[in-house]
């Protein structure tokens, strides 16, 4: 974990009023499957086995952590296991932004043509991540409102804030949030080829009758238009 990933992750516990070492924890416990003893948690934290307990016991006379006692049908003492309870406030911090620059960077530095690759990516988990296309008959595809409205919402399940604007001889999606935005700046052309290919995979999928032709990354900051071509799906380079 970086400088930057600790304070982060230290100002982020503040708000629940947790210091670092009891955060640490309850980060543990919420990324074990199964209860732990207070012996157990020391032994992954690096910490002695008194100060897990008394963190452990703290938690849970906050209600973050259930302290039972276990059930044992052999002669001796039962141990007492420590669980997170589910609505514990989530302190197990993640880095999917460094996972996800690693990944684009490899695809940037590794295949012949990684935008075309990226596409593809995209296009078939944009098909997935949608909803099954409408029946035949309820899909105007001359209009295809309905239609591009599901898409629209589809792609705001992804984190993208978008609209349609139809110019009557031309319409486009217009995305004014990208959540792939920080990556983006690094890769453009891996990542704005996979978005590329979440729109055109939705569109697909949607029954809309048109495809996006081509992307304009980043027209102004956190903003991108998608140009969208009436007829049948095209096979077409970002």
């Amino acid at each position: 974990m970086t400088a930057m990933d600790i304070h982060g992750a230290q100002r982020g516990d503040a708000a629940h009023g947790l210091g670092p070492t009891r955060a640490r924890v309850l980060a543990l416990l919420q990324d074990t499957a199964g209860p732990m003893t207070a012996a157990a948690a020391a032994e992954r934290l690096g910490l002695h086995v008194n100060s897990a307990r008394f963190h452990l016991d703290a938690l849970a006379l906050d209600g973050m952590v259930r302290r039972n006692r276990e059930k044992r049908s052999t002669p001796g003492r039962p141990k007492v296991l420590y669980a997170a309870v589910a609505d514990a406030p989530h302190v197990a911090h993640r880095s999917y932004r460094l996972l996800a620059e690693i990944l684009s960077g490899a695809l940037a530095d590794r295949l012949p043509e990684p935008a075309v690759s990226a596409e593809e990516a995209g296009r078939a988990w944009g098909r997935h991540l949608t909803g099954p296309p409408p029946a035949e008959d309820a899909v105007d595809r001359h209009d295809g409102t309905d239609a591009l409205a599901s898409v629209v919402a589809s792609m705001g399940r992804f984190g993208f804030d978008s609209h349609v604007v139809d110019d009557q001889d031309s319409f486009r999606l217009e995305v004014s949030h990208c959540p792939f935005l920080e990556v983006a700046a690094e890769h453009l052309d891996v990542v704005c080829s996979v978005h590329l290919g979440l729109i055109r995979g939705a569109l697909e999928q949607s029954g809309a009758g048109v495809t996006a032709g081509t992307l304009e990354p980043l027209v102004e900051p956190s903003r991108c238009i998608a140009h969208l071509v009436r007829g049948a799906p095209a096979t077409v380079t970002p």
